[in-house]
């Protein structure tokens, strides 16, 4: 099976990447949800309107903490592990599962996150002033809202247990998961598809973004979706990446939960209070990221050795 696939273009690959991820998501996420849904006692048609789901309901918790865990093995393991062993016969070494040659690139990847939050910060409150026709925009809201709701239920909880399994739940699975896929093989495929690393970098976050479906937090995350495939380009591990998304989550929710306002959303930030600190953000952002640049020796020939056609060096 390793390997089946390799010949096929990338754009063949990138198909048939996004085929299994919708058949895995859709068989693998049913039957644990039901099988969720069995062990709980909690019915899923109670799920179809989320904005009438009682979070107090006893369960209700360990239902949405099992559908994360439903999520990353059936939209993020399995599809990932599948499609790699289809077009690669090294798996880890197609995903970039390997340690950086510079271990500085973890300090480095992790630092550039953290201090982009101000820069984060400043593009949400932007990405809020965006008004659409009055129809649309109530749509986006209530889809917002719900989703809003969920999380606050989530981070809700005050125990030291409740805060280390959300590090491990919405932090730890979201960080694995989503940089195999967006990072580890989509933004793979998509670099090799268009020979241009910043044409695949942007859309694998474009796409990584959407994936959330909360459209007033679009651009702060499609941001941090292109620095994380920086981070993974420039030192050549996925690894990087992962660390980079795990501290950055981690750390929201450790803020959450020794300043519960944040979970509130209730917080009206002006622009103008924080146009400064996100400019020097900025200026942190782009010097961190330019020195990972200078330090990388990643190129096409050697990402893209073992696929069948091979790319020429590209100058990025």
């Amino acid at each position: 099976m390793k390997g089946l696939l390799k010949s096929k273009s990338a754009g063949s690959q990138f198909v048939l990447l996004t085929g299994i991820a919708l058949t895995s998501f859709f068989i693998l996420g049913l039957a644990g949800t039901l099988i969720l849904s069995a062990v709980t006692g909690i019915p899923v048609l109670e799920f179809s309107d989320m904005s009438k789901l009682d979070y107090n309901k006893p369960g209700i918790i360990t239902f949405l903490r099992g559908m994360q865990v439903i999520q990353f093995i059936s939209l993020f393991i399995v599809p990932v592990f599948i499609s790699a062993n289809l077009f690669s016969t090294d798996v880890k070494k197609y995903l970039g599962l390997k340690a950086p040659k510079n271990i500085e690139y973890f300090i480095a990847g992790i630092i550039v996150l953290l201090v982009s939050l101000p820069l984060v910060t400043f593009l949400g409150e932007l990405n809020r002033n965006i008004h659409f026709p009055s129809n649309i925009e109530k749509w986006m809201k209530s889809s917002e809202d719900e989703a809003s709701r969920t999380v606050q239920a989530l981070l809700s909880h005050r125990s030291i247990k409740d805060l280390l399994i959300n590090i491990i739940c919405i932090a730890g699975l979201a960080a694995v998961g989503e940089e195999l896929l967006f990072r580890g093989i989509a933004q793979r495929l998509l670099i090799k598809m268009f020979k241009n690393p910043w044409i695949g970098i942007i859309i694998s976050a474009i796409l990584f973004s959407a994936m959330h479906m909360q459209f007033y937090g679009f651009i702060p995350r499609f941001v941090l979706g292109v620095l994380l495939g920086l981070i993974f380009w420039y030192s050549g591990s996925l690894w990087t990446a992962i660390a980079a998304h795990f501290i950055y989550d981690a750390s929201l929710i450790v803020l959450a939960y020794f300043n519960p306002s944040i979970i509130a959303d209730d917080t009206n930030l002006k622009l103008s209070n924080i146009a400064l600190m996100a400019a020097v953000s900025f200026v942190f952002v782009v010097f961190i990221i330019t020195w990972m640049k200078k330090k990388s020796a990643v190129s096409y020939s050697e990402l893209y050795a073992d696929d069948e056609i091979p790319l020429k060096d590209h100058p990025f």
